[in-house]
C-alpha cells in the first residue's frame, strides 16, 4: 500500500461500531427496566460493562476483519436501530410524563426490537467460530 493511499476502512470506523453496539445496550437497558418482566436488570453495573468491554472488544476484531459489504450492512442497521431506539425512548418516556400510564408493553415490544437489532448487527461481523 503506498502511504498516501488511505486505509480500506478507518481505524476509528472499529471503535465507532464497538460504541454504537454498547450505546444500543445501554437504551436496552434502561428500557427493561420500564418493563413489568425486566431480562437482566438485576445484573451488576460491573458485571455489565465488563461484558460491555468484552463485547465491544470483540465487535472491533471482527468488524475490523469483515469484508466492506459486512461492515456497511452493519452501519446502515447500526442507524436504523439508534433512529428507532432514540424515538421509541423518547415516546415511551414523554408519555409517562404526560399521563403516568404504565408504559411497559411498549416498552416490552422497543425491548425486543432492539434486543433482535442488536443481535443482528452482531451476527453480520461476528465470524461464526466467535458466537456464543
Amino acid at each position: 500500500m503506498n502511504h498516501n493511499q488511505a486505509p480500506a476502512h478507518p481505524a476509528g470506523d472499529e471503535a465507532e461500531a464497538a460504541n454504537a453496539l454498547i450505546r444500543l445496550r445501554g437504551v436496552l437497558a434502561l428500557v427493561e427496566r420500564m418493563t413489568a418482566a425486566p431480562h437482566h436488570v438485576s445484573t451488576s453495573t460491573a458485571s455489565i460493562d465488563q461484558q460491555a468491554l468484552h463485547d465491544g472488544a470483540t465487535l472491533a476484531l471482527g468488524y475490523a476483519n469483515a469484508p466492506s459489504i459486512a461492515r456497511r450492512r452493519f452501519d446502515a442497521l447500526a442507524g436504523e436501530a439508534v433512529s428507532f431506539a432514540a424515538a421509541g425512548l423518547g415516546a415511551l418516556l414523554q408519555h409517562k410524563q404526560r399521563t403516568g400510564d404504565d408504559c411497559a408493553p411498549a416498552a416490552q415490544q422497543l425491548a425486543d426490537e432492539l434486543r433482535r437489532s442488536i443481535d443482528a448487527m452482531a451476527i453480520i461481523i461476528t465470524p461464526a467460530s466467535r458466537r456464543r
